[in-house]
């Protein structure tokens, strides 16, 4: 850890400092992130620069004496970019003090050339590799500004070392050794700068085409959740149309009874009326229409009972689905009401329910998810579990009270199964094994989906003992408040166990 500290100070020492000489404007909180960038960037390799030159001070210092020319020249250079810092802090005018700097530095630059043997100096290998490194801070045109300012001192100090007659055996290949290298670093510099920009001009098309493909891709997750609640919705309106459809078939019968012993009824009494008004009314004829009577009677109670409780039972199921509203119920008499109000569908598909939901199982939830779990499991049993119209199915719906106030539901038929492969997928939304012939892929799903958001419960598939499908749901007994529907990210199916 200390070892760690250790390397970090450096460069914890130079962001401090560097913080220190950012403008008041750009140390406010949401301030533009590039030009912020670009500042440090500046007030970093200046701090860099003045590094250099105080190190080139005290070495020239230490060698020739602190007030020689050159020493003295390297302290001013120092002074003049530490007054550039000061000012950048003060002002916030980056451009106009790195022209200052330019010129300061061009100025100083001629001035040790002058002594330190002009073209035959030591320093030139240092200025050209100052050069190097300082063009790649600016654009093209400060690039091209400052090496033609440094053309410009090079030429200068060539013509006066000529002019003065001290001017070195070789001055003219050494001149030429600089123009030649000025060239290079002026070619190499306008390269690196134009592969900076196309990087930049890259890295902002990336950056605006993965914004861009953001967007679109949020636009499209949002229609698919559109898409997905429509369908659901529609998978609970086309269930709740079924169990419309059967219990109106289930209603006619005794329905029509009634109307039928009604109507007998009537022609049975209009026949004794007319009787009695002709004086032709005997004893046995009047006790045989009691006796009819009260078969009609009889017949006509006992039918409309049927129809009332048929009619009870589905607008109990219908409200609880369509408003889901939250309320006490007790599981065994909700299950038979809902399987009630299947059994027409049932029944004209050839199968036979068997039910072993214990008495007492008091629920404190939504009755109307218990009735889309229920109606879904056994249409999902109707549809895929028997084949080519097969018939005699048994379906068969259990429940038992666990510890901890859970409640498990066990729902299992005597089908084909469902093939091991595909437990992990029978959950996923669309998933179907019978696109095109009437599978939605949502009945499972939607289940999953009520039980696990909206129930807090778990769901396990597996093989039936008979050789079926088996679906065993596990819940509290209290259903929990009801959480945020959840996005297409968060309807994984992880963590649904097999067995």
């Amino acid at each position: 850890m200390a070892a760690d500290s250790w390397h970090l100070w450096p460069a914890r020492a130079l962001r401090t400092a560097t913080d220190l000489f950012l403008p008041a404007p750009m140390r406010e909180r949401g301030f533009d992130e590039k030009a912020l960038l670009r500042a440090r960037a500046f007030i970093r390799v200046t701090l860099l620069i003045l590094t250099g030159i105080l190190v080139l001070y005290t070495v020239w210092a230490v060698n020739e004496g602190p007030f020689d020319p050159v020493s003295l020249t390297w302290a001013v250079y120092a002074l003049l970019v530490g007054g550039n810092l000061v000012l950048v802090r003060l002002t916030g005018r980056f451009h106009e003090i790195t022209i200052a700097n330019n010129l300061a530095g061009l100025s100083l630059i001629a001035i040790l050339l002058h002594y330190t043997d002009g073209i035959a100096s030591p320093l030139v290998p240092l200025f050209l590799t100052a050069l190097a490194t300082t063009g790649n801070f600016g654009g093209n045109r400060a690039i091209l500004y400052f090496f033609s300012g440094f053309l410009a001192v090079i030429c200068g100090t060539y013509a006066w070392q000529i002019y003065s007659g001290e001017a070195p055996a070789d001055i003219h290949s050494r001149f030429a050794f600089l123009l030649t290298a000025l060239l290079l670093l002026v070619l190499a510099n306008l390269s690196s700068q134009s592969a900076r920009t196309k990087t930049r001009r890259m890295l902002a098309q990336a950056r605006d085409a993965a914004i861009e493909g953001r967007r679109r891709a949020e636009k499209t997750l949002g229609d698919l959740r559109e898409a997905q609640e429509q369908m659901i919705l529609q998978e609970k309106m086309a269930s709740l149309g079924s169990m419309v459809a059967g219990v109106a078939h289930e209603v006619n019968t005794p329905v029509g009874l009634a109307v039928t012993g009604a109507s007998q009824l009537r022609t049975e009494t209009a026949s004794i009326l007319a009787l009695a008004a002709q004086g032709q009314l005997r004893r046995s004829t009047f006790d045989e229409y009691l006796k009819v009577v009260d078969e009609l009677a009889t017949l006509i109670e006992k039918n409309a009972t049927r129809a009332a409780e048929l009619i009870q039972s589905f607008k109990e199921v219908a409200v609880d689905q369509s408003s889901d509203a939250r309320r006490p119920f007790d599981l065994r008499a909700y299950a038979t009401e809902v399987l009630a109000s299947l059994a027409p569908r049932i029944r004209h598909a050839g199968h036979r329910v068997e039910m072993a939901v214990p008495d007492g199982i008091e629920m404190d939830g939504h009755p109307g998810a218990m009735a889309q779990i229920i109606t879904n499991l056994v249409i999902n049993s109707i549809v895929h579990a028997y084949p080519d119209g097969q018939r005699n199915g048994t379906l068969r719906l259990a429940a038992r009270v666990l510890d901890g106030d859970r409640v498990e539901l066990a729902y299992s038929d005597d089908g084909r199964g469902i093939p091991r492969e595909l437990w992990p997928r029978i959950f996923e939304p669309f998933f179907t094994t019978r696109r095109g012939t009437g599978g939605s892929g949502l009945g499972l799903h939607l289940l999953y989906n009520i039980v696990t958001v909206r129930m807090g419960g778990t769901v396990r598939v597996g093989a039936a003992p008979q050789g079926g499908a088996l679906f065993t749901l596990t819940f509290p007994r209290i259903s929990p408040g009801k959480p945020p529907e959840p996005g297409l990210d968060d309807l994984s199916t992880d963590h649904v166990a097999v067995q």
